[in-house]
Formats: C-alpha cells, sequence, structure tokens
C-alpha cells in the first residue's frame, strides 16, 4: 500500500506516468510494431566535465537515452519521497518543494545515464554503419520537387519498410518528384545520400 501511495503522489507520480509510457513503448518494440530508432537522431547533453572527459549520452537512440533517464528518475524520486517526504511540508510549499524535487531527481538520472550508455555507444554505430552502408545501391523515389547539391529528400525500401532519406546530387542532374535515382555514396559528416540517375 505505501508503494502505491509514494508511486501515485506528485511528484513521484509524474515519473509513473512516464514510467508507464516507457514500459508500453518497449512492449510494442517487443512485439515488432515501433522501433527503437523512430524517433531519429540521438541526443547529445553535456552535464559536466569529469578526468575521463565530457559527460554526455549521444551516439545511442533517444528512445534507449529517455527510457534509461525516466527509469532512473523514477527509482531516485520514489526513494527520495519515501526518505524525506516530512521535507516537503504542507500547502503551496509541498508543490515548490516537489518540483524541486522532481527536478534534482530528473539532474541526477541525467548524469547516472550518461555513464550508462556510454559501453552502449559501440553496439549502435556498428548498427547504423551497417544500416547506411545497405542503403548504397538501392533505388530511391525522390519525395522533393528538386534535389541539389544542398537540398532534397527521397523514399527508400529497405527490408520491408520505407524510410525518408536526404538525398544530394550534382547540379546538372535534374530530379523532380517521383523520379527514381540510385543511392552511390553516403557522406558521413552531412549524413547525406549522393544520387545518380538510374542506369537502367
Amino acid at each position: 500500500m505505501e508503494f502505491l501511495n509514494i508511486a501515485l503522489t506528485f511528484p513521484t507520480a509524474i515519473f509513473s506516468t512516464l514510467l508507464l509510457i516507457v514500459i508500453g513503448f518497449w512492449s510494442i518494440a517487443l512485439l515488432g510494431f515501433a522501433d527503437i530508432d523512430m524517433l531519429e537522431g540521438d541526443v547529445d547533453v553535456d552535464v559536466g566535465e569529469s578526468d575521463s572527459g565530457s559527460l554526455g549520452f549521444g551516439g545511442v537512440p533517444l528512445t534507449v537515452s529517455l527510457s534509461l533517464a525516466i527509469v532512473i528518475s523514477w527509482f531516485c524520486s520514489f526513494y527520495a519521497h519515501k526518505f524525506f517526504a516530512y521535507l516537503l511540508g504542507d500547502g503551496v510549499m509541498f508543490y515548490v518543494l516537489g518540483i524541486a524535487m522532481m527536478l534534482g531527481c530528473f539532474f541526477v538520472s541525467l548524469l547516472v545515464t550518461a555513464i550508462l550508455v556510454k559501453p552502449l555507444r559501440k553496439f549502435f554505430q556498428s548498427k547504423e554503419a551497417a544500416s547506411k552502408s545497405d542503403f548504397i545501391g538501392l533505388e530511391c523515389v525522390i519525395a522533393t520537387g528538386k534535389v541539389t547539391t544542398s537540398f532534397g529528400q527521397g523514399k527508400v525500401q529497405i527490408n520491408g519498410t520505407e524510410q525518408l532519406i536526404e538525398i544530394r546530387c550534382d547540379e546538372d542532374k535534374a530530379f523532380s518528384l517521383g523520379d527514381i535515382a540510385v543511392l552511390i555514396e553516403h557522406n558521413d559528416v552531412a549524413n547525406t545520400y549522393t544520387v545518380v540517375e538510374k542506369p537502367w
């Protein structure tokens, strides 16, 4: 009973709600109805300096970073609430100090998450590199009115799914919406693909 009282009382209730969303998302992901890269990109949050360099959690999918941060925030908030609830007081001060506790727990979770995700980066980076190389040689359908050296998007079918990617080409290549092009190279810096006209 005490567990539910704490979990469903402010400020822990905020993290409890987020935790339920995280559990729901990963349940759907395990069933194959969601991709852990669905939010695209990653988070790169610098939260301090140490002897080992900047603490951050870039290099992993946003869903992984957020999930870890929310889970850790919930645990921090639950036990902070359990042992220090008497410090929150009553009335307006209860919510003011509760918000302060919530923010403090979230900040601690960022520090811990930054440490936990570091060994995970190599796994996601190798997966990302492999997936990018898998695109080379595939056809894509131009999804924008034109493609230039600085603008353009294309739709690619891979592993049974359609993905929208950033594409670029030489200025003398006149692509328009609906045209078919071939991906020949990936630019790691800009995260774009170079396309050429379909040779057949």
